[in-house]
């Protein structure tokens, strides 16, 4: 019995230096900013963090799809309402969720808007796993960087106050027309998707509802990603979700995407051209909800219309 107990204080003993070191690791190697130069990860994306406590209308989370094609700057522009777009390069739910998380921490958001292609995208339990302990020990996340260690990254304390001028968007002009042949030709089938991203994206909605804000689902337009298959499923569990769903591929006459010369690569992604089109069209929806208040001219928000005179004068054409 001595024996047993003096085995099970040493795995106690073990448990408890390793937790010491991972939490002693974690804090070291966290970027001391949310800046890329600090070695934060996806830090368009982190500009979240950035932004002044409860001024974001809009929250959008998904993969590239959604970084190419909403500009928040747009609908600043034309409406006076403030989106940002927590985007990253194939976006799986449970990150997209830990965005949200870190969202509503400092953000009272009335729509959140999920880009539909991530609810296509598989992942795996171990995926989960890695994202919880990445959220909760920064050395998971952030390991590799030891190679560029500096004396401020001794401090340990963060740096909040990196902006990001275009709330998440990420600019392209490049043009390579598509083949739309074949492109959302009707049928009544249906493609499936994992059990696990349903799972999550309930858990989404669940949380949106918890800090007030609504899910809207949302398809932009994608001559690679996207056909009627999808549509009719993501169509069926949006009514069972009971939340709105804008499907962009569908709405020809109201996003009149020009698959010659709005796409940057062959239909998958929007260039700043098609990007234009699918933000005026989300500023419009946003305007139909009737629950936003017109910014312009609030001094509170003026970093908006500074945000704009930055971004026009840096790609040389108007919003």
């Amino acid at each position: 019995m001595k024996k047993i107990a003096k085995t099970a204080g040493r795995i106690v003993c073990f448990a408890l230096i390793l937790l010491v070191l991972l939490l002693g690791t974690s804090l070291l190697f966290q970027p001391k900013s949310n800046s890329k130069d600090a070695g934060m990860l996806d830090a368009t994306a982190n500009g979240i963090l950035s932004e002044p406590k409860n001024t974001i209308d809009v929250l959008i989370v998904g993969d590239s799809e959604a970084y190419s094609a909403f500009i928040p700057l747009k609908v600043w522009k034309d409406y006076g309402y403030t989106p940002y777009v927590c985007a990253t390069s194939a976006q799986i739910l449970c990150y997209s969720y830990e965005f949200l998380e870190k969202t509503f921490q400092t953000q009272k958001p009335k729509i959140v808007m999920l880009e539909t292609n991530a609810i296509y995208r598989s992942f795996s339990y171990s995926d989960i796993v890695t994202q919880k302990l990445s959220e909760k020990l920064s050395v998971f996340r952030y390991h590799n960087r030891w190679k560029t260690l500096s004396f401020r990254d001794w401090s340990f304390g963060v740096d909040l106050s990196n902006t990001e001028i275009n709330k998440g968007y990420i600019y392209t002009n490049g043009i390579n027309p598509a083949n739309v042949k074949g492109y959302m030709r009707p049928t009544e089938m249906r493609e499936s998707f994992p059990n696990k991203n349903r799972t999550y994206v309930e858990k989404i909605q669940k949380l949106c509802e918890q800090n007030g804000a609504k899910l809207v689902l949302v398809s932009t337009p994608s001559v690679k990603n996207w056909d009627m298959r999808k549509h009719n499923a993501i169509m069926d569990f949006s009514k069972q979700l009971g939340c709105d769903y804008l499907d962009m591929n569908t709405l020809r006459k109201e996003v009149p995407i020009d698959w010659q010369t709005d796409t940057r690569d062959k239909g998958d992604h929007m260039n700043y051209e098609g990007a234009l089109k699918v933000s005026s069209f989300i500023g419009k929806y946003c305007e139909s909800l009737g629950v936003f208040k017109d910014k312009r001219g609030d001094e509170k928000y003026s970093g908006w219309d500074n945000a704009v005179k930055t971004f026009t004068e840096s790609i040389g054409k108007d919003l």
